[in-house]
């Protein structure tokens, strides 16, 4: 019976693992880097996109993620348009509305139940009787 006891919750264990697995982020915080990282495979971006990406779904302007990286205003300019054709966005807005949508998918989604074997329950052990559990 210990056995039983112990092979639950390995099972338990091995199907958190999994979930985790196929669940990319999976026990990261939500936030909108999250989002953009979960994204930026799948679309191709390169680092540098990323990160303007990140930026700009922050909030910044332009010239405030050209300050922050130390490049040209055109530079920003040029990768929002690779990461709006790549990510089939039209505009930044759009990019936005996206990211903020996918952190609250993110933060609605229920954390799986789980359940807790009582030993008394599980283990039927000789000489117990119904008045001891």
């Amino acid at each position: 019976m210990v056995g039983y006891v112990s092979f639950v919750q390995l099972r338990a264990y091995l199907s958190r693992q999994r979930k985790e697995k196929l669940t990319p982020g999976a026990g990261e915080p939500v936030a909108k880097e999250t989002v953009i990282l979960r994204n930026a495979p799948d679309w191709g971006l390169s680092q540098a996109e990323a990160d303007v990406a990140i930026f700009v779904a922050k909030g910044f302007s332009n010239s405030e993620i050209a300050d922050m990286r130390g490049c040209a205003i055109a530079t920003v300019k040029s990768q929002l348009g690779k990461i709006y054709h790549k990510s089939g966005l039209d505009s930044r807005y759009q990019l936005i509305a996206f990211v903020t949508d996918e952190v609250c998918a993110m933060a609605n989604e229920p954390e799986p139940a789980r359940t807790q074997v009582f030993t008394r329950k599980a283990l039927p052990l000789s000489g117990r009787t119904k008045n001891a559990s």
